[in-house]
C-alpha cells in the first residue's frame, strides 16, 4: 500500500482539525459498515472527503483501491477538486452509479475483444418507433417514465406497471400497449446496440453474477466503496452497491431519510435504513449540527416537517439572523411583483445573483418565473434546456470520428460566430474536454454522447437560479425564495397517498434548507383562477384566514433601517475581486461565495481555521492576504 511517507503535506492529526465531535467520529469510524445519517448543512461532504484522506494517511485503506459513488455528476466533480487539496499518494475513483457501471462494462468488454454499446441518444424517438401505429395519441415521456420505474424497482413490465398506479403514478399507459412497447423497445436498442444508463446497473449486476472472475476483479480494484446521498438510492442501485461490496464489506454510507425525495423514480429510502441483504454489523452515527443555515432557517424547516409528523435531528450552530420572510399574495400578479421586489433586493450585493435562487415546487411555473424576470433586466441563469441545446448534443454525438469532433469544436471555438455562453460554445467545450481524457484509441460522436451522458460536469453561467424543489437538491445559496407555497402545488395536487404527502413534506424541508442566512416565502390566494392559499405545511401560519394589519410605526422604523454591513465579508469580497481582476477569471474560480462567508464568520481567524474551511492548497497561497484583509476591516469597525 502507498502512502505519504512521512505524510508531510497532510497529517492524520490536520485532517480532525476543524470537525466537531460527531464529525470526527465518523471521519475516525473503524472500517466496516458505518451508516451516518447526515442532516442539511452539517457537512457531509467534508466527512466524505476527510474519511478517505484520514485512512490513507492512517494506513487503513489504499487510495487507488476508494471508490465514492455520487448521484450527480456535479457532486462528483466538486468532491474530486476537493480531494486534490490532500494531495494523497494515489487516486480515488469518484463518480456517478452510471459513470462506474460504465467505466466497468467498458474495460471488461474491451478486454474481451467485444463490441462497447454506447448510450442512447434519442430514447424518446427509440420508445416512439417501439410505439409504431398503436402508439398514436400516447405520452411518450410517461411511458418512459413507467419504463425507467420498473427498471430502477427490478420488476417486470407488468408487475412494475401495477406498482405504479398503486403508489399513485400519473397516467399510467394500458397494460396491453406497455407491455408490448417495453419489449419491442428492448429489440430495437439491441439492434441499433445502445443501452439506457439503467442499462449500464443491469449489466454489471447480471455479469457480476454469472462470471465470478468479473466479480472478483471488481472487489479487488474497489476495496473501500463510499456512497453519498444514500437515501435517495433505488433497488436497482442497492444491487449494484451490494454486488461491488461483496460478502466482506468496507462501506461508508451517508444519507439524509429527511431528504429523501425521489420516490417517483423508484427510490426506496428504507433501503439506507435497513440495507436489506447485507448481512454485517452495522455502526451507525449521526452529524445532527447544521453550519449552512441560521436557526431561524432550521427551525421553520424543521417545524414543516412536523406538520406531517417527521422529526429532523438538525441544530444551527450559527448565530441568530433574519427571521424568515412570509408573504401573501392575492394572486399571481401580485406574487411576480412581490418577486420582483425581492430580486432586486438579492441582487443589490454584488449585482449578479449568483447567490440567490427561486425555487418552486413544479416545472411549469419556474418556466413562467423566467419569462418575467429576463425581460425585466434581470440575468436569469441558463438551464441548459431548450431546442438549441439539444440540437448542439445532436450534432456532436452524430460525428463519426475523433478528427471530426476536434474540427467541429475548433470551428465554434477558435472562430468569433459564437459567444461562450451559447449552447453551440457549451457542448465544443466540452468535446474538448472529453477528447482530452480520451487521448489514445478511437472515438467518436457516440462515445462522446456517453461520456456526456455519464462524466461531463457543466459549470454554471452567471445570474440568479430558478429551480424546481427536486433540482434544488444538493445546492445553497445566501439567499432564496420559495415561490408558490400553497395549497395544489405544496403538497402538488397530484399526492393523494399518505406517503406521498410525506415526501412533499420532505420537499418542503429541502427547500427551506437551501437559504443559508435569507429565506423569502410567498404564496397566492388564488392562482389560474382558483382557489389556493397557503400551504399547510407552512409552520408558524395559521391557515383558517390570515389579516393583513398595518404594521405598529416602531416596526415601520426598524424594516426601514439599512441592514448591518458586514465588513469582514466587504474586506474578502474586495480581495476575491482584485485577484480574479489580475487572474482574468471569475471571482468564484477564486473562491466560492460560501466559503467567503463561511472565512467571514471565524470568529478568530488563522491560517490553520482558513484551511479547514478552504483547503490546505489555497490556504499555503492565499492565508496571509485574507488575515491582513480581514485585520484591515476589524481595525476600521
Amino acid at each position: 500500500m502507498r502512502r505519504v511517507d512521512p505524510p508531510t503535506v497532510v497529517g492524520a492529526d490536520a485532517l480532525l482539525r476543524g470537525l466537531d465531535t460527531d464529525q470526527r467520529a465518523a471521519v475516525t469510524a473503524p472500517p466496516g459498515v458505518v451508516v451516518v445519517r447526515a442532516g442539511a448543512g452539517s457537512g457531509k461532504t467534508r466527512v466524505l472527503m476527510r474519511r478517505i484522506a484520514w485512512r490513507t494517511v492512517s494506513d487503513s485503506s489504499d487510495p487507488d483501491r476508494t471508490l465514492a459513488i455520487t448521484f450527480t455528476r456535479q457532486a462528483a466533480s466538486e468532491m474530486r477538486a476537493r480531494l486534490r487539496e490532500f494531495d494523497l499518494d494515489g487516486a480515488p475513483m469518484i463518480g456517478t452509479m452510471h459513470a462506474v457501471a460504465r467505466r466497468l462494462m467498458h474495460d471488461h468488454l474491451r478486454a474481451a475483444g467485444r463490441r462497447i454499446p454506447v448510450i442512447a441518444v434519442d430514447r424518446h424517438a427509440i420508445m416512439s418507433t417501439a410505439l409504431g401505429d398503436a402508439g398514436h395519441g400516447a405520452n411518450i415521456d410517461d411511458l418512459l417514465a413507467v419504463h425507467d420505474w420498473c427498471v430502477s424497482r427490478r420488476e417486470d413490465p407488468a408487475t412494475g406497471l401495477a406498482t405504479w398506479r398503486d403508489s399513485g403514478g400519473r397516467r399510467p399507459p394500458s397494460e396491453k400497449l406497455f407491455v408490448g412497447a417495453v419489449a419491442q423497445y428492448a429489440s430495437l436498442k439491441r439492434r441499433r446496440g445502445v443501452v439506457d444508463v439503467n442499462d449500464l446497473l443491469v449489466w454489471a449486476i447480471e455479469t457480476g453474477a454469472s462470471d465470478r472472475r468479473f466479480t472478483e476483479s471488481i472487489r479487488f480494484r474497489h476495496r473501500h466503496i463510499l456512497v453519498d446521498e444514500a437515501q435517495d438510492m433505488n433497488p436497482l442501485q442497492w444491487e449494484f452497491v451490494r454486488m461491488l461490496a461483496g460478502g466482506e464489506p468496507d462501506l461508508f454510507m451517508v444519507g439524509d431519510p429527511n431528504q429523501a425525495i425521489y420516490a417517483f423514480n423508484g427510490a426506496d429510502r428504507a433501503l439506507f435504513e435497513t440495507l436489506p441483504g447485507l448481512d454485517s454489523p452495522v455502526h451507525a452515527l449521526s452529524l445532527p449540527n447544521n453550519y449552512r443555515c441560521t436557526p431561524e432557517i432550521v427551525g421553520f424547516a424543521v417545524a414543516a416537517l412536523a406538520k406531517d409528523a417527521q422529526t429532523a435531528d438538525a441544530v444551527s450552530v450559527r448565530t441568530s439572523g433574519r427571521p424568515v420572510a412570509l408573504h401573501r399574495c392575492a394572486d399571481e400578479d401580485q406574487e411576480f411583483e412581490r418577486m420582483r421586489r425581492t430580486v432586486h433586493q438579492f441582487v443589490s450585493g454584488d449585482g449578479s445573483g449568483n447567490d440567490a435562487a427561486i425555487l418552486v415546487r413544479v416545472n411549469s411555473l419556474a418556466e413562467s418565473v423566467r419569462r418575467y424576470l429576463s425581460p425585466r433586466g434581470f440575468t436569469v441563469r441558463d438551464p441548459r434546456t431548450g431546442g438549441a441545446w439539444n440540437r448542439a448534443l445532436r450534432t456532436a454525438s452524430s460525428l463519426t470520428s475523433r478528427d471530426a469532433l476536434s474540427t467541429w469544436s475548433s470551428d465554434i471555438l477558435d472562430g468569433s460566430e459564437y459567444s461562450p455562453d451559447e449552447p453551440e460554445s457549451v457542448v465544443a467545450t466540452e468535446v474538448r474536454r472529453f477528447l482530452d481524457e480520451q487521448r489514445s484509441g478511437a472515438v467518436d460522436g457516440r462515445a462522446f454522447s456517453a461520456w456526456f451522458a455519464t462524466s461531463s460536469a457543466i459549470g454554471d453561467t452567471d445570474g440568479i437560479e430558478v429551480l424546481t424543489f427536486h433540482a434544488a437538491k444538493g445546492r445553497e445559496w445566501h439567499s432564496v425564495l420559495v415561490l408558490g407555497a400553497e395549497r395544489g402545488l405544496l403538497p402538488h395536487s397530484s399526492a393523494k397517498r399518505p406517503e406521498a404527502r410525506s415526501e412533499e413534506a420532505r420537499l418542503a424541508y429541502v427547500a427551506f434548507t437551501r437559504a443559508s442566512d435569507r429565506l423569502v416565502v410567498t404564496w397566492t390566494d388564488g392562482r389560474d383562477g382558483h382557489a389556493t392559499g397557503p400551504s399547510p405545511l407552512l409552520p408558524w401560519l395559521e391557515t383558517r384566514g390570515i389579516t393583513a394589519e398595518e404594521p405598529v410605526a416602531e416596526f415601520r422604523r426598524i424594516a426601514s433601517r439599512a441592514p448591518a454591513r458586514d465588513t469582514r465579508l466587504e474586506a474578502i469580497e474586495a480581495w476575491r475581486a482584485g485577484r480574479a481582476r489580475v487572474a482574468r477569471m471569475s471571482p468564484d474560480a477564486v473562491i466560492s461565495s460560501r466559503k467567503m462567508r463561511d472565512i467571514a464568520r471565524l470568529e478568530s481567524p488563522t491560517t490553520e481555521s482558513i484551511a479547514s474551511v478552504a483547503g490546505e492548497a489555497f490556504a499555503a497561497r492565499f492565508a496571509d492576504e485574507i488575515l491582513a484583509a480581514l485585520s484591515g476591516a476589524d481595525t476600521a469597525d
